[in-house]
């Protein structure tokens, strides 16, 4: 489980990709373990190897098929969030890394102190998405400011921009896109009615 705070940006290093899978590549300025889990551009992946500095996760499937992972290059930058302790502050909102999603950076506003993106996401994805409610996207714990059958906006302050990988976004670009979990599980309560 995760915040959606960023602390790192990672660029990969190399990439594998299967038929179906796909192995990245990075190096972490924090140790790790084999078995440990990071969020990955949102996506809870697992480190499966180390090899000198280098830690290798791999995406089944099923994560490849749900994400923007499959369409990753050697050199772009990557959101990585360590997973959160139980006694660790809760900046963001519950993220559980499971991406729901894809959405497509429609426009980026630039504002003195932040910037608003318009972001279009999968219609199934529409009842899930709450004017004032959270969302995350590349792993980054947001507010949507507002919300229609195809789209929604965020704002992002200047200090996230900087921080996370949005800083080199632009139009046209995917992103991973995980639901507030409450509403996954408050939508799954209503289908028993």
């Amino acid at each position: 489980m995760f915040t959606g705070i960023i602390k790192n940006v990672i660029k990969i290093e190399r990439l594998k990709k299967g038929t179906e899978d796909i192995s990245i590549h990075i190096r972490l300025p924090f140790p790790v373990n084999i078995g440990d889990s990071l969020s990955i551009n949102g996506a809870c992946l697992t480190v499966s190897q180390i090899l000198g500095n280098t830690s290798i996760f791999n995406a089944s499937s099923e994560t490849v098929e749900r994400s923007s992972l499959s369409q990753l290059r050697i050199g772009d930058h990557l959101n990585i969030e360590q997973s959160l302790n139980v006694n660790d502050l809760l900046h963001g909102h519950l993220v559980y890394g499971h991406i729901d999603g894809v959405g497509k950076v429609l426009n980026i506003k630039e504002k003195p102190d932040s910037s608003e993106f318009s972001i279009e996401h999968p219609s199934e994805l529409s009842m899930f998405i709450a004017e004032k409610g959270s969302i995350t996207l590349d792993g980054v714990s947001l507010t949507v400011t507002e919300v229609n059958k195809k789209s929604f906006k965020v704002v992002l302050i200047r200090h996230t921009l900087l921080n996370t990988n949005f800083k080199y976004k632009k139009r046209g670009d995917v992103l991973n896109i995980e639901v507030d979990p409450m509403a996954r599980y408050l939508q799954r309560l209503a289908e028993f009615k």
